[in-house]
């Protein structure tokens, strides 16, 4: 485990215990507890930062291509026209899609990941679900 230690503007991150004792036994303090992972030690504090941002088409190239989209647009036609309802992948797929773009339509600015959610289905698993109903008979 690594222990954080300032002395008069100085700063250390030490992992063996006797070099630690050592600089403890010398006036070095412990730092602050680190508050996350990436955090740095920048003049004298820890400087969380800031999340990355993203466009709605960077979150959604994450999780589908632009030819997926266009295919899911398709099946979703197919199943239209054919009286056939979307199903639950197909309609978490579609929600979730139309929550990102109408959600970038209203705040067009970037954002960190998480306020774009994830979807809860694949591609594949949407797809397969509509192939299948349109295979179905009536």
């Amino acid at each position: 485990m690594t222990t954080y230690l300032i002395s008069q503007g100085q700063f250390r991150a030490e992992t063996d215990a006797e070099v630690i004792a050592n600089l403890k036994r010398k006036g070095w303090q412990d730092a602050p507890a680190k508050p996350s992972d990436d955090a740095q030690w920048t003049n004298g504090a820890w400087i969380v930062p800031p999340a990355p941002t993203f466009t709605a088409e960077q979150i959604v190239s994450q999780y589908f291509s632009a030819y997926q989209i266009a295919a899911l647009s398709r099946l979703e036609m197919a199943l239209l026209q054919a009286n056939k309802p979307l199903g639950t992948a197909m309609g978490e797929a579609k929600t979730w899609l139309e929550s990102v773009m109408l959600g970038w339509a209203i705040a067009p600015t970037p954002k960190p990941a998480a306020a774009f959610g994830v979807p809860s289905v694949s591609f594949e698993q949407a797809s397969a679900e509509a192939v299948s109903s349109l295979n179905s008979q009536p």
